[in-house]
């Protein structure tokens, strides 16, 4: 049987969700002795009102068809959340390849201008495949300057995933697991392109909590999450992380990171806006090297 990777995503996803319910929160008895934690694929297919055999099929990542309506059942069985039921459909569509654009490199001077203007508060512009495409001053100010950073590398989730950033943020577990769950929910439509698998392959290999998380199978979108910074040359900051999508069919999204209100936040980007020119420029070199 040739390899897939879309159905092999879709059949982890399914056996992930699945494992992850326990008979009696779905209205079935509690089994007394089970070889294997969660439901069982009988269970759901009963659930779902489907051949287990049927669905089995699915959880082999078998090549089979599989409609609108069975697709709903499936995840009244599986009890997904709507971002959940979304990635689903986007496993399973037939026309993905046809809504999968080519990203769009770098950023127009509009949008860099939008960043600038956010001084002295941190902001970049990423791509539909989380590439880094551009930031403004402060970004680099607080989190290192990416422009020292082999243009490769700039990825949203290599950048996280460094040792770098695990030592800069002190909320960082959240900050990671919130941002793979939304990487995983955006790039469906990739999952069977190179850059994708590769992507993946290195992270599973230079991350061991990144190996153990992907394999959870997390979908979630983010709209607002706070960072906490531990910096070392004006303390700490909290950060309130926004994201926004550009409105110009480019699938690019803006990142913006503004002051929590009362805890001196805003003084200290500030003070760092104004010194960032004195700091030697080995500081921020370093930064972005630990990135490489």
């Amino acid at each position: 049987m040739n390899h897939d990777p879309r159905r092999a995503e879709l059949a982890d996803f399914l056996r992930s969700r699945r494992l992850a319910l326990q008979p009696e929160e779905v209205g079935l008895p509690p089994r007394a002795s089970r070889r294997t934690p969660g439901l069982r694929r009988e269970d759901v297919a009963d659930l779902a009102g489907i051949s287990s055999c049927w669905y089995s099929q699915l959880e082999q990542a078998r090549k089979i068809r599989v409609s609108d309506h069975v697709l709903s059942s499936l995840a009244g069985a599986l009890r997904l959340n709507g971002e959940e039921y979304d990635y689903l459909l986007t496993l399973t569509s037939e026309d993905v390849r046809s809504r999968s654009s080519t990203p769009a490199n770098g950023v127009p001077p509009t949008l860099q201008r939008i960043l600038d203007s956010q001084l002295p508060h941190p902001a970049l512009a990423i791509g539909p495949r989380f590439d880094i495409l551009a930031w403004n001053q402060a970004r680099s100010d607080v989190y290192g300057d990416l422009s020292t950073t082999n243009p490769g590398h700039r990825h949203l989730l290599r950048i996280l995933f460094s040792d770098h950033m695990r030592e800069l943020m002190q909320n960082w577990e959240p900050s990671a697991r919130s941002a793979l769950a939304e990487f995983r929910s955006a790039t469906g439509p990739y999952v069977d392109e190179p850059w994708f698998t590769e992507l993946v392959r290195e992270l599973s290999e230079m991350s061991e909590e990144f190996r153990a998380w992907w394999q959870r199978h997390e979908i979630g979108r983010r709209r607002i999450a706070t960072r906490e910074i531990r910096h070392p040359l004006v303390g700490p900051l909290l950060l309130e992380e926004t994201t926004l999508v550009v409105d110009d069919r480019s699938s690019r999204r803006v990142i913006l990171e503004t002051p929590q209100p009362g805890t001196g936040t805003e003084d200290r980007l500030t003070a760092l806006a104004w010194r960032h020119d004195r700091v030697p420029a080995a500081s921020h070199h370093a930064l972005g090297q630990a990135w490489n």
